[in-house]
């Protein structure tokens, strides 16, 4: 291969190869992190073997762990476990605590014998503090193991679509069971059941209501939460008398008059050190009596709660309660509460119960016959919880909800092509329209089955088709109608005209956390589950409300829609959690290059490109995204504690500071077109914002050296949503008409020429520097001889006289 063509023919079958097998090379890329974990396993070349090997150190931790805990009260080992796994307040710019896993305590309870009263005496049972390191160390090492187990048999499963989502629908089970923030699922759960025909038919079905299972459960958490902070003040009291009297010593040098003094005070702190890592469960629990006391919601209520959240005793043995766990059907999910002989309970985790209010409420209304008024409510509400936090942020926006609007029928014949034809109708939950942009919304509140959950492939496939699937169908069945129709023929025969609209997003909103699974977008398109072009943003509504909770303008929310729909960067980034897409979107990333060579009519003002930027359209690997939600977890645990709101800074967009007092002068501004524009100039690289926020000093400055108007001129390459920027200055404000009329003269003609999407123009008062008019066309390119001439009598470059290469590649460095 030494020549010159040979080595060219060799790149040119290599790119076609590699253009022709874009899913397995999206999932080769998918699987490096994979393959760096299958190194770890020593001797294993294949998913296969390290599968066999996983199950076999699971199999061996397991049986190591169950010999460990053996000897100790269950409930003491549990309590000391969760005190281990509770990771410190977040703060910013701290690593979170990979070892501080909530699932390990729902590892060790399901592996625990069952509490009976002839434990509880604490003189026949050893301390089991010394032991739960070594319990941690075991639980981790068998969590580990089951992960692995799980991903290597999905790796191996090549021929399988859902493998790999069946593979995250069951890590998000086995490692993660709960991302959703505490306090938006508690209000949630409070907003789903608060309507007083559903809270009625809660008291008939389960004897008590949503708000009084979470007082009950948080209540459980919380008298624990005062024992162990009793301890702790008490250690620390201990601890400071102990300092005071040896201070005391030190100041007047007489150690034997103050021996006595020291005694007490060792001592005292000996038994506060002891009390703290002794046997604590006995406290640390609660009786009906506790939990009524404290809640003051009557006893016989609070029975009800336990009866129903309690674990019943298990069918099968604990190692097989483990396996099952491990493999993503936790008995715990639905059931965590633990209740001994004598009516103690004791909840497993402070972080799991939340969850489970849901699925037994859903269950026993469904049971109890009583669905209906519950379910019309819970859909209703998640259509207007998605509305709501997405319209904040579209000023303006005009709102439509839950209409019903004609599609043609593929049945009839002739086939009907005009709106007025249509004679089928469709149902639509939201419609947002704000400046020339569309955001349709499909809200799905179903939840996923348990056996989805645990990876069973038909199960998972349907509840995914019901949840994600039918909600992209549905939401891209009225993005066709605008951009086809350029409006929508309502049921009542009215016109909902569109035709100003040009780019047009659809959101899937789910009220379940599919964390894990719709992050996995590529692999979804794969599986036949989401289109492969014009992708929904699939999102719960905790990740939308906690992103809608972040967003600082609107600009950033559409260019977030515009980054994370595209097919390129859905197959370039993967993550776990949707938090750490967004967040490494603020960060300055999630941008694929766009490929001008597959892809020339989106790249009007560019020719052929070279062989650089060839190579460049292709995306070589894929980036894992780790976690980057340590400042964001800080910052939500600062607004949610008394005192400390404000404390820690929430993330921030990474951009370019004059960029920004740019997008927010044009915004102020409200003409038409300040939302498209406003975010083309966000999407910029770090150097393209800095030149775009700093063009108006420069211009000014030319006007000040010659009393002359001056134009900047940028033509936008982004592959769906083309743009053309003027800058222009006015010498004085005398000439506001004029400069204006001559900006957007300049502006039409110029788009026109270079057939892009919109165009913008900004006219700048020379002498303060400050914007002080907007013009906008968004008009379709096309044919336009009164626009040739336009061009013509302006003078302007001619397409064959300009640079025929693609932009240099966008800056992947930080932008401030």
């Amino acid at each position: 291969m030494g020549s010159k063509s040979a080595r060219h023919a060799h790149r040119k079958k290599t790119r076609q190869k590699r253009e022709a097998s874009g899913s397995t090379q999206t999932q080769a890329s998918a699987s490096q992190a994979l393959n760096e974990r299958l190194a770890a396993y020593k001797g294993c070349e294949t998913f296969q073997e390290a599968a066999a090997v996983a199950r076999s150190h699971l199999a061996v931790a397991l049986d190591e762990l169950l010999e460990l805990v053996a000897p100790y009260d269950p409930w003491d080992v549990l309590d000391l476990l969760q005190v281990r796994c509770t990771p410190p307040p977040p703060a910013p710019n701290r690593q979170s605590d990979p070892e501080a896993i909530a699932a390990l305590v729902d590892l060790v309870a399901v592996l625990v014998r069952p509490r009976d009263a002839s434990a509880q005496a604490a003189d026949k049972r050893p301390q089991a503090s010394g032991a739960i390191d070594k319990v941690h160390r075991l639980a981790l090492r068998c969590l580990r193991s089951g992960a692995d187990q799980i991903a290597f048999e999905a790796a191996a499963e090549e021929t399988d679509s859902l493998a790999r989502i069946r593979a995250g629908a069951q890590l998000r089970e086995v490692v993660l069971r709960n991302a959703v923030y505490p306090h938006m699922l508690s209000d949630t759960l409070r907003a789903l059941f608060k309507d007083p025909d559903v809270a009625a038919d809660c008291r008939a079905a389960l004897g008590f209501t949503v708000d009084d299972a979470i007082s009950v459960l948080e209540a459980c958490s919380q008298l624990r939460a005062r024992v162990w902070a009793g301890r702790v003040r008490e250690a620390d009291d201990a601890g400071r008398m102990l300092a005071f009297v040896r201070d005391a010593v030190r100041a007047s040098g007489k150690g034997a008059q103050f021996q006595g003094q020291l005694q007490v005070a060792g001592a005292r702190l000996r038994d506060a050190v002891a009390a703290m890592s002794a046997n604590p469960a006995d406290e640390v629990s609660a009786t009906i009596a506790d939990l009524s006391a404290h809640t003051g919601i009557a006893p016989q209520t609070v029975g009800c709660v336990v009866d129903a959240f309690a674990l019943e005793p298990l069918e099968c043995g604990p190692r097989e309660a483990a396996l099952q766990l491990l493999s993503g059907v936790s008995p715990l999910r639905g059931k965590p509460l633990l209740r001994d002989a004598a009516g103690r309970v004791m909840l497993v985790h402070g972080a799991l119960h939340l969850p489970a209010i849901r699925e037994v409420f859903e269950q026993r209304l469904k049971d109890a016959g009583r669905w209906n008024a519950y379910s019309k409510h819970r859909g209703a509400y998640l259509e207007d919880a998605a509305a709501e936090l997405l319209t904040r942020h579209l000023p303006g926006a005009a709102v439509y909800k839950g209409f019903e609007y004609f599609v043609p029928d593929p049945k009839k014949t002739p086939a009907q092509s005009r709106p007025e034809q249509f004679t089928k109708y469709a149902e639509a939950d939201v419609l947002l329209v704000a400046d020339d942009i569309a955001v349709v919304v499909e809200a799905k509140a179903a939840a996923l089955d348990p056996r989805s959950r645990a990876g069973q492939g038909m199960r998972l496939r349907r509840d995914l088709t019901r949840i994600v699937t039918d909600a992209a169908s549905q939401a891209q069945r009225l993005r066709e109608r605008i951009e086809t129709d350029g409006g929508l023929r309502l049921r009542d025969n009215t016109w909902l005209d569109l035709a100003h609209v040009r780019e047009v997003h659809t959101v899937a909103v789910s009220l379940e956390d599919l964390s894990g699974i719709v992050t996995t977008t590529a692999e979804l398109v794969r599986a036949g589950l989401l289109p492969a072009q014009n992708l929904p943003w699939t999102v719960s509504l905790y990740d939308l409300r906690a992103i809608s909770e972040l967003i600082e303008r609107p600009a950033e929310l559409i260019v977030y829609l515009r980054r994370r729909t595209e097919a390129e960067t859905t197959q370039k980034f993967i993550a776990i959690d949707e938090l750490d897409l967004f967040l490494y979107f603020y960060e300055g990333q999630l941008y694929v290059e766009p490929d001008t060579q597959r892809s020339p009519k989106a790249f009007p003002a560019h020719g052929p490109t070279g062989v650089t930027a060839k190579r460049r359209g292709h995306p070589v690997h894929s980036t894992v995204i780790t976690s980057r939600t340590e400042q964001l977890d800080a910052w939500y645990h600062s607004q949610n504690f008394h005192g400390s709101a404000g404390a820690v800074p929430k993330p921030v967009l990474n951009a370019d500071p004059a960029l920004v007092s740019l997008i927010d002068e044009i915004s102020l501004l409200n003409a038409p077109g300040w939302l498209p524009i406003t975010a083309s100039l966000l999407e910029g690289s770090a150097k393209a914002q800095h030149q775009w926020g700093t063009a108006a000093k420069k211009l000014c400055r030319m006007t000040a050296a010659d009393g002359l108007d001056h134009k900047m001129m940028i033509a936008g390459t982004h592959q769906a949503h083309t743009v053309l920027l003027v800058w222009m200055t006015m010498p004085h404000p005398r000439q506001h008409a004029l400069s204006l009329s001559r900006l957007e003269r300049y502006v039409t003609a110029k788009k026109h020429q270079l057939q892009v999407a919109r165009a913008a123009g900004l006219l700048i008062d020379a002498r303060t520097g400050k914007l002080v008019a907007f013009a906008f066309d968004n008009r379709l390119p096309g044919p336009d001889p009164a626009l040739d001439k336009e061009v013509a009598d302006l003078g302007l470059q001619p397409l064959s006289a300009m640079p025929r290469t693609a932009p240099p590649p966008r800056s992947r460095r930080s932008g401030r």
